[in-house]
């Protein structure tokens, strides 16, 4: 009886094991894409960033610390706010409030007095103005609150900036440069200013928020005044 011959290279054996070698690859290859992160989707180029924002500025109060007068002060104020863009004051909005007479220790309300509101873009600023007068007359000064209420507040003056860094009192000088307020602005006694203040807000910092300030002014126990004021910032 002769012995069975045993080869390595049984054709049926071959084929068995490219069968098994063939399932594991495609086991394998299975189990890689099941751990393979999906694609995420490339975000839009930071769309926060290029989102403008509305400001919006609210005054708040005004205290009367002291007054330059002994019977007390008649005061108006100016508001004026607007988009600063390289050296150029964009057009502004402006609101104005006759106060009346004031004496020391008062706490005036102003949430009653209109909000100014910007809408602010990457690169820009918004400036808000404030201007403390005080009057002897109201009278002459009427007429020209009056206007400025009824065109809503808005002035559209390209104005140049002397100083990007320092552009204070670019309302008041502004004015002059247009027809509408050069009339009122001629009709003040620049002498009448108690205080001009100011405050910027960049894109990138300004956030909702209350801002105190104050204005000092005169001659030691003969006409110094003390007025101190709060604001409210709210971005949207």
């Amino acid at each position: 009886m002769g012995s069975r011959k045993f080869s390595l290279f049984d054709p049926a054996r071959a084929i068995t094991v490219r069968i098994i070698l063939f399932i594991f690859l495609i086991s394998l290859f299975s189990f890689s894409c099941a751990r393979k992160p999906l694609p995420q989707k490339p975000l839009d180029k930071d769309v926060s960033i290029s989102k403008d924002k509305n400001v919006r500025v609210s005054l708040q109060s005004l205290s009367v610390i002291k007054t330059q007068e002994i019977l007390g002060d008649e005061l108006l104020l100016v508001g004026a706010m607007g988009i600063i863009e390289g050296e150029k004051v964009r057009p502004v909005q402006v609101v104005t409030s006759f106060l009346g007479k004031v004496k020391k220790g008062q706490v005036i309300c102003l949430d009653t007095i209109k909000a100014l509101a910007v809408r602010l873009k990457p690169g820009q600023k918004a400036s808000l103005q404030l201007t403390l007068f005080e009057i002897e007359d109201y009278q002459p000064t009427k007429k020209w609150v009056n206007r400025f209420n009824t065109l809503s507040g808005v002035l559209a003056l390209p104005l140049a900036l002397t100083s990007a860094e320092n552009p204070v009192a670019w309302f008041l000088w502004g004015m002059k440069a247009g027809s509408l307020g050069l009339d009122w602005v001629s009709e003040l006694d620049m002498k009448d200013i108690l205080g001009v203040s100011e405050t910027q807000w960049d894109y990138e910092t300004v956030s909702p928020s209350f801002r105190n300030g104050k204005w000092l002014g005169g001659r030691k126990f003969i006409d110094a005044y003390e007025y101190r004021y709060q604001i409210q910032i709210n971005v949207d």
